[in-house]
């Protein structure tokens, strides 16, 4: 290989795979990081005395509802922007979902 064509083709390539590599990493750190900031914050919460165990465990399972709800979501998101699903389907799949997730909200906190 001659050296003009390393300089001017493969390191600019590795250069710009380095850094998508590294902002796909960033992206995925700062998802879960708010989750874990969220759980964090109850854990504090609880340690000092603001809120009583069942309050936390409660806001605990609350949170894992609501990420778990965000990732169903997401994903069937993903299924109409691939087109696997019309338009009709992704309305009737997301009132679905979101019934789903107030049943089981209202199961958590007892209303149900």
């Amino acid at each position: 290989m001659e050296p003009h064509i390393f300089y001017f083709v493969v390191l600019p390539l590795a250069a710009l795979i380095a850094i998508l590599v590294s902002l796909v990493l960033y992206h995925a750190r700062k998802e879960e990081g708010l989750q874990e900031r969220e759980l964090a914050k109850l854990e504090v919460m609880f340690r000092s005395g603001t809120i009583d165990q069942k309050t936390f465990e409660r806001m605990r399972n609350r949170l894992k509802e609501e990420t778990i709800f965000a990732k169903e979501l997401e994903a069937l998101y993903a299924l109409l922007h691939d087109k696997i699903i019309d338009q009709d389907a992704y309305l009737k799949l997301r009132e679905l979902l979101e019934k789903s997730f107030r049943q089981r909200i209202d199961r958590l906190t007892g209303y149900a």
